[in-house]
């Protein structure tokens, strides 16, 4: 199956997902390819929710790249208000590590400021980025079988390696809730 292929459902969950938290969220965007999904819903505004079926320029905290997984990560940004609150990072991930623990139940932690850890490699990272009043928060989460490059080995891990299997689409409807949840005072 196409990474096309594999997506071609998610604008309607992303319509129902979006519906079904309401404010702060109004609309979202599913792109099969994209270079940062940061950039895409940043150019869209607050409220908006962009997914990419493949994120090929994405970025992550103190200018690092995020590894791109293809059909075997999930990559999305949420642009919701800014804030001044640091401790807001932590709680993302706090929320993301939360969301994914009905599947991985007492496996996962927090590495502040931002990672979150599944037995103690790196299963996802938050990126916030603000100005002009509005943050976009990136994440990436590794869902899939993957490859890893020698310099993730031992370092990186997915859900499918913990032995989870599980579409993208599902972890988005689990996290996105969570992530919003999180950011809000």
């Amino acid at each position: 199956m196409s990474d096309l292929d594999s997506i071609r459902h998610w604008p309607d969950r992303l319509e129902t997902l979006i519906e079904r938290i309401g404010t702060p969220l109004v609309h979202g965007r599913v792109m099969a390819t994209c270079g940062s999904t940061q950039d895409a819903a940043n150019a869209m505004g607050l409220g908006s929710v962009v997914v990419a079926g493949r994120q090929t320029a994405g970025r992550g905290q103190r200018g690092n790249q995020w590894i791109d997984t293809g059909e075997a990560g999930l990559a999305f940004s949420v642009v919701l208000p800014a804030t001044t609150q640091p401790e807001r990072s932590r709680a993302v991930a706090s929320g993301i590590a939360v969301a994914l623990g009905d599947v991985l139940p007492r496996r996962l932690r927090v590495k502040a400021p931002n990672d979150v850890l599944l037995d103690g490699r790196k299963l996802a990272g938050v990126l916030i980025e603000q100005s002009d009043g509005i943050a976009v928060i990136g994440v990436g989460i590794n869902v899939g079988p993957i490859d890893w490059p020698a310099e993730l080995q031992g370092q990186a891990i997915s859900l499918h390696e913990a032995g989870v299997e599980i579409d993208r689409i599902e972890v988005l409807e689990m996290v996105v809730p969570m992530v919003v949840d999180a950011w809000q005072p």
